[in-house]
């Protein structure tokens, strides 16, 4: 029977072996073959990967940080917008009344028109700041959708 030269080499590495007590052997990490260096460069590699992983995942949760503070801002404006509205509807309201009671005050009791005329005016002034307070809460509402556009297309590219 002839002993194959695998078999024959292993042999000849563990004739100096032979004897001695085993923490007299050499460790793995001691012994002069290739295997702890491609250990190494093993663990060099999982944990440049660990740290790319680490970086990738700081940088999604500043960017959902940064979003929550951008809905934030939106709702903080749309909140703002909603209360506009509600203060020019009471306005409205207030001067629909105050126009109706001097409209019907001039035409039963006043001839001369002046402090019905000066009630008119009144709530004629009301309509107009409502009109604008309508049209800022309207202009804050677009100006809002029109940022949403203008980041998902810079978001595409």
């Amino acid at each position: 029977m002839t002993e194959s030269s695998e078999l024959a080499a292993c042999k000849q590495r563990a004739l100096p072996m032979r004897g001695k007590p085993m923490d007299k052997l050499p460790t793995p990490s001691a012994r002069p073959d290739d295997h702890s260096s491609r250990a190494d460069q093993r663990e060099r590699n999982a944990d440049s990967r660990e740290a790319a992983l680490d970086t990738r995942e700081r940088a999604v949760e500043a960017a959902e940080s940064a979003e929550a503070g951008r809905d934030q801002e939106n709702q903080a404006i749309l909140e703002a917008a909603d209360k506009r509205d509600e203060a020019a509807d009471v306005r409205d309201a207030v001067a629909d009344e105050r126009d109706k009671g001097a409209s019907l005050d001039s035409f039963l009791r006043d001839a001369d028109y002046s402090p019905g005329h000066k009630a008119r005016m009144s709530a004629g002034m009301d309509r107009v700041d409502s009109k604008d307070d309508r049209h800022s809460a309207a202009d804050d509402r677009s100006n809002l959708t029109r940022d949403n556009r203008e980041r998902s297309e810079l978001d595409d590219d």
